[in-house]
C-alpha cells in the first residue's frame, strides 16, 4: 500500500502502533495491522496465501489434521514461556480443534508451517484468542509450553524425536547423529548405542529449548 494509504489508516485512534520508527515511514507488526484491517473492513480475508498443516493427537479424539491460512509461528527464546501458533480456520474446523484442545489434553504430533522446522509437542496445547474479523473470517491462537517442544519424527504419525546426553563422550566409531548440544540420536546400526544411547545423563527433545540450555558451558549455568 501507498504510504498516503497508511497515513489515512493512522488516523483512527485504535490503529496498531508502530514497532519500529515513529514517523513515515514506519514498520508494523503485520499479524496485527491485517487483524485491524479485516475488523475495520478495509480488507477480506486473504486467499492464496500460505497455509501451516497442524496435526493435534487427544486420547479422547484420536488424530486429527487441520489447516490455518497465513500461519504466523512465535516460538520463545524462553522455557518458561509459551509459543504460539495464529491462522485462519473454518469454523467447523475450530470448533473441532476447541474440542480437541479442550483442558490442554492435545498433543502437536506435527506442525509443517513456512519459515519454520516442523515440529511436534507432547501436550500442554490450548485455544487461547477467537478473533472474528469485520469481513467474517476466523482467526484462532494456539499456545504452548515453549519448554515441551521439540523436533517432530519423520514418520507420518508425528511424535518427538528425542535424543541422549552420554555420560561420556562417544567414540571414533559412533554413527549417532550429533547434536549441537552435545547429545546424539541412536542409531540402531551404532554398535556403540545402538538405540538405547545407554548411559546417557537425560533423554529430551531434538533441536528445543532444553537443548540451547545444555549447549551453554557448564559455568554459564552457575550462579556467581
Amino acid at each position: 500500500m501507498g504510504q498516503a494509504t497508511v497515513q489515512n489508516w493512522r488516523r483512527h485512534a485504535d490503529f496498531p502502533d508502530p514497532v519500529v520508527g515513529t514517523g513515515v515511514p514506519a514498520k508494523f507488526d503485520r499479524s496485527v495491522v491485517v487483524a485491524w484491517l479485516l475488523a475495520h473492513d478495509k480488507i477480506a480475508v486473504p486467499a492464496g496465501v500460505p497455509s501451516a498443516t497442524l496435526v493435534l493427537w487427544s486420547g479422547e479424539e484420536g488424530e486429527r489434521r487441520f489447516r490455518l491460512d497465513d500461519p504466523v509461528v512465535e516460538l520463545s527464546g524462553d522455557a518458561a514461556d509459551e509459543d504460539r501458533l495464529t491462522g485462519w480456520m473454518t469454523d467447523g474446523e475450530a470448533d473441532v480443534l476447541a474440542v480437541l484442545a479442550a483442558d490442554e489434553g492435545a498433543s502437536v504430533r506435527r506442525l509443517t508451517a513456512p519459515g519454520a522446522p516442523p515440529l511436534a509437542v507432547p501436550g500442554g496445547v490450548r485455544v487461547v484468542d477467537r478473533f472474528r474479523s469485520g469481513s467474517g473470517g476466523l482467526r484462532v491462537t494456539l499456545a504452548w509450553p515453549a519448554g515441551l517442544r521439540g523436533t517432530a519424527a519423520r514418520q507420518a504419525t508425528g511424535g518427538l524425536v528425542r535424543h541422549a546426553v552420554p555420560y561420556s563422550a562417544p567414540g571414533e566409531a559412533c554413527q549417532c547423529a550429533r547434536q549441537v548440544c552435545g547429545g546424539l540420536v541412536p542409531t540402531p546400526y551404532c554398535a556403540e548405542h545402538g538405540r538405547a544411547a545407554e548411559p546417557a545423563m537425560e533423554w529430551h527433545p531434538a533441536d528445543g529449548i532444553r537443548c540451547t540450555h545444555l549447549s551453554r558451558p557448564a559455568s554459564a549455568e552457575q550462579p556467581a
